[in-house]
């Protein structure tokens, strides 16, 4: 168990997926996302969601991220955000996402 103190040190924000590029070197099947979190920036994220999403679909999808947990290196490519998401029935990742078009970079409370 944490406290809630500690649990609001997680900076999760609201971003859009402007790229998503095929990420063969992953061992589990992914790929790698450019993701504009407004005034923090674009960052870089390797996500394991190839089995529910296809790239095309993606462009344009606001997301949920951790910021603060700092970078992952996988391979030669350096994860910087957590894209955050649950697995389905078949145990692949499917999106945690806003209802309505948020404003990137807003804070999840």
């Amino acid at each position: 168990m944490i406290d809630i103190n500690t649990f609001s040190k997680l900076e999760l924000r609201v971003g859009t997926i402007e790229e998503a590029l095929s990420f063969d070197e992953a061992k589990k099947l992914a790929y790698r996302l450019k993701i504009d979190f407004g005034p923090y920036g674009k960052k870089w994220s390797s996500a394991q969601i190839a089995n529910n999403y296809s790239k095309e679909e993606l462009i344009d999808r606001q997301i949920i991220a951790a910021m603060n947990l700092g970078a992952k290196k996988i391979g030669n490519f350096h994860s910087e955000v957590l894209v955050l998401g649950v697995d389905d029935d078949e145990g692949n990742v499917t999106l945690l996402e806003p209802d309505n078009n948020i404003i990137n970079g807003a804070k999840v409370n």
